[in-house]
């Protein structure tokens, strides 16, 4: 099965996803505050969508620069989001816990989107009326409660470049944004 590589902006953090087949990942695209937020945050424009290939933890191998990378909360309960210092560069999202396996690479940060395929899911789509919503939801969500489950089951989940053998803690001290930085990476959010 093939890699897709990834890279930082400068090109100091490099990996792959290894061994990837299309059964292995969904490529969807996020239009909610947070995502988009997290570029703000890094002084980089509102995106408008996060295209996000998502796969499992395991899959993931950092072969330069992983000095580089950190990690930021929106909120003190929020998921981590993972970034290049070197460059201020998203990279991934994971659940606070190795054993929900899930991580989201940030497709524009792929050697070659194209590799992924199509988006087939999408979520928090703005519409007119301020509401937001989703196609291809039920896709989505299977394929990830299958990876989670086949992961748990074969112990897969504790192969991750993100958590310590305890599965729990971070491979690096998040840095929660204050109130203050949190209301301004929302400032450069355009709304619908």
């Amino acid at each position: 099965m093939p890699d897709l590589g990834f890279a930082c902006r400068c090109g100091e953090l490099r990996g792959v996803v290894a061994d990837v087949a299309p059964a292995d990942y969904t490529h969807i695209a996020c239009h909610c505050a947070d995502c988009r937020s997290a570029y703000t945050h890094l002084g980089l424009a509102d995106p408008e969508k996060v295209e996000i290939l998502q796969t499992a933890q395991d899959r993931i191998r950092i072969t330069q620069g992983g000095e580089n990378l950190r990690i930021m909360r929106l909120s003190p309960k929020g998921a981590l989001r993972w970034y290049a210092t070197c460059c201020d560069t998203p990279l991934f999202f994971t659940p606070t816990k190795a054993r929900f396996v899930h991580v989201g690479v940030n497709a524009d940060r792929l050697d070659d989107a194209t590799e992924a395929g199509p988006v087939v899911a999408e979520a928090f789509i703005p519409a007119p009326d301020g509401k937001a919503g989703h196609k291809g939801m039920p896709k989505m969500v299977g394929k990830m409660l299958v990876r989670m489950a086949a992961k748990n089951l074969n112990g897969d989940w504790k192969d991750s470049p993100f958590f310590e053998a305890d599965g729990t803690t971070p491979t690096v001290i998040p840095q929660v944004l204050t109130r203050e930085e949190r209301a301004a990476a929302l400032m450069g959010v355009r709304r619908a």
